[in-house]
């Protein structure tokens, strides 16, 4: 039984100026792409730096027309940094559909405040195996609670529509779904009390302070296995959070800070049976 596979990069911060560290980040993108062969490279948040970058549309353009290069599906959501100046998230969602050429299909999409949710059906044999959500949690905080923005309150009640959707239609839901975004969820937090965990964690959570009841959500529907984040370039944890599993990917960025190698995260789905993940890791001699 074949699986789909997911490459999650994530804070590429990639900066106007083509310097050195950002040509590593495209080598990093060539080699891990071509060497894994994804059947979906799905970008977390943070593609680029955007505060004070009066051209970040000619940035984030390159990019799309540098991963055109590759039989390979693009899919993306965003972070914090990348409309920090004149450019809306829109903006780069309308640059994705001009540019890319393996560009996601995008169902039951619903923006709010410019940020978009998403889903992507996953089909073996004409039967729906798996269901992908991405959802856009904004970036800072828009009152004086925390620093980061939450899930907004109509993007969590969205996947209970999404799910009544299928069932409406008489379609048996899958049981084995993902969701990714960028910024984690409070939930995260939970590393600090656990002692089995998988991965990397060596900086606090940039979570938002305010809990706005998506993971809550995730344990009602019962269809969602396992959550994806970045933000945070020092963790690559992953733990297990009342039977779901709560994972960042690994920072694939060289303009930013970070201690840890950069890479991305390998995510397989296979009908009817539970996610594999792992850590794949630039390797710099090549």
């Amino acid at each position: 039984m074949s699986s789909f596979k997911i490459m999650q990069l994530t804070d590429l911060h990639l900066g106007p100026n083509h310097d050195e560290k950002d040509q590593q980040t495209y080598q990093l993108l060539e080699q891990l792409i071509t060497t894994y062969q994804p059947d979906l490279c799905l970008l977390t948040g943070d593609q680029i730096w955007s505060q004070g970058v009066l051209d970040s549309d000619r940035v984030y353009r390159e990019l799309f027309q540098f991963l055109n290069q590759f039989n390979t599906t693009v899919a993306t959501t965003f972070g914090n940094h990348d409309t920090e100046n004149q450019f809306r998230r829109s903006d780069l969602r309308a640059i994705e559909k001009e540019v890319a050429t393996h560009y996601v299909d995008k169902k039951h999409a619903k923006i709010i405040d410019d940020k978009e949710a998403y889903v992507i059906e996953i089909y073996q044999n004409q039967n729906l195996t798996h269901l992908i959500y991405v959802i856009d949690g904004g970036d800072y905080s828009e009152s004086a609670i925390g620093d980061y923005a939450y899930i907004h309150p109509g993007h969590v009640a969205w996947i209970e529509e999404v799910e009544s959707s299928y069932r409406q239609k008489g379609i048996v839901l899958p049981g084995h779904n993902v969701l990714f975004t960028h910024i984690p969820i409070p939930e995260y937090q939970a590393i600090e009390h656990v002692q089995n965990f998988h991965g990397i964690y060596q900086e606090t959570i940039g979570c938002a302070q305010v809990n706005s009841g998506l993971f809550a959500q995730m344990l009602h529907t019962g269809g969602i296995e396992a959550m994806f984040c970045g933000h945070d370039h020092d963790n690559d944890f992953g733990i297990n959070h009342y039977g779901i599993d709560l994972n960042y990917g690994r920072v694939s960025g060289f303009n930013c800070y970070g201690e840890i190698q950069r890479g991305a995260r390998l995510i397989e789905l296979i009908p009817n049976q539970p996610y594999r993940t792992k850590i794949v890791e630039y390797d710099q001699r090549f």
